[in-house]
């Protein structure tokens, strides 16, 4: 059997310079070696995101922490609040490249965690428990002049929106709440600096009134805090927040309107996919509603008045992430079949 051999550098009769690029060329091979050796992953998948935000001085939870995943150059991957527990759930995340998760709050700095691979478990899901600081009230910024508290409040009301009026509010357990779509808003102040507010030509608590912020409802003078003479939220004992068993299921509505006149389309077929109860047919103002019981994926689907002029459009998707609480507008246009007439 024939024998192999191996010869080193050290065998070789070369002289010094040789010798000498060999080593180089070797140590920079190694280098080279130990540069592509497998980093930590900047790409993963989470399954299932929870933690349990507390307050860094008395190890409270905290209440209405927003958190949010964020995935490569800040891009937002999905948020939520923290309930009254300081408990927070988000399922399913999914994949996340360079990920980070960041906790905000008017009342806490800001915090935020690089995440790596290292924070999973073995079933890819993470469990992040957080200490928040608190922000000295000192140190809150005041934004806005008092002069102008009732253009400021007059932002969180325009016409078509909706927003909340507490009703029962002497017990906790028997809070209830209505929702209240606008169609016409004035505000005033009293000579005291109080807020007066009609909503429908009807006067309103402001107290008792709570706006969309950032997905939830807020109390809208604990918003306005900054401009009144005394803490009236702060003494009220009311929730911030609205809780979410106090909203109203989401609703989705729009209108269906013609592409070229645009005037309403009376006799269109409208459809939610994966809604019970799903058809309607518009009227003469071309306007639908569905109501939804749970968050996912719906798509719409509208269908022309039979015999008319329109091309039946693509489906619509929408993605609704809330089942309660939500308000969906989306108009529809339907197009002639024949749009010769347009490059006229």
């Amino acid at each position: 059997m024939k024998s192999e051999q191996v010869l080193s550098s050290d065998s070789l009769p070369l002289p010094g310079g040789s010798r000498t690029m060999i080593i180089l060329t070797h140590t920079l091979l190694l280098f080279s070696i130990l540069a592509a050796q497998p980093k930590d992953r900047v790409e993963f998948q989470v399954n299932i995101c929870t933690g349990i935000l507390t307050d860094a001085l008395d190890d409270n939870p905290i209440y209405a922490i927003k958190v949010e995943i964020l995935s490569g150059s800040d891009k937002l991957k999905d948020s939520t609040f923290t309930d009254r527990e300081g408990k927070y759930r988000i399922d399913p995340v999914g994949y996340l490249w360079r990920p980070r998760i960041r906790f905000t709050s008017s009342d806490y700095y800001k915090k935020v965690v690089i995440l790596t691979e290292d924070h999973l478990d073995e079933e890819n899901n993470l469990n992040l428990n957080i200490s928040l600081n608190p922000i000295p009230d000192e140190e809150k910024p005041k934004i806005f002049s008092k002069g102008t508290m009732t253009s400021r409040a007059k932002t969180f009301f325009w016409k078509g929106n909706i927003f909340y009026h507490l009703g029962s509010n002497d017990n906790a357990a028997d809070y209830n709440a209505s929702r209240i779509v606008i169609n016409k808003i004035r505000t005033d102040k009293t000579p005291q600096g109080e807020l007066l507010i009609w909503i429908n030509g009807q006067e309103m608590n402001p107290l008792l009134c709570y706006v969309p912020q950032d997905g939830r409802y807020e109390n809208l003078l604990a918003i306005l805090s900054g401009y009144l003479r005394e803490p009236i939220f702060q003494h009220s004992g009311l929730p911030r927040f609205l809780d979410d068993d106090l909203l109203e299921p989401t609703v989705i509505f729009g209108r269906i309107m013609d592409a070229v006149t645009d005037e309403p389309v009376m006799g269109a077929k409208v459809s939610m996919i994966g809604v019970d109860q799903n058809r309607r047919i518009t009227g003469p103002d071309g306007k639908f509603a569905f109501q939804i019981l749970e968050a996912g994926e719906f798509f719409l689907d509208v269908v022309p008045p039979l015999h008319s002029r329109y091309e039946n459009p693509t489906k619509t998707k929408l993605m609704i992430k809330e089942a309660r609480g939500g308000w969906y507008k989306s108009d529809l246009v339907l197009f002639p079949k024949d749009r010769s007439h347009w490059a006229q």
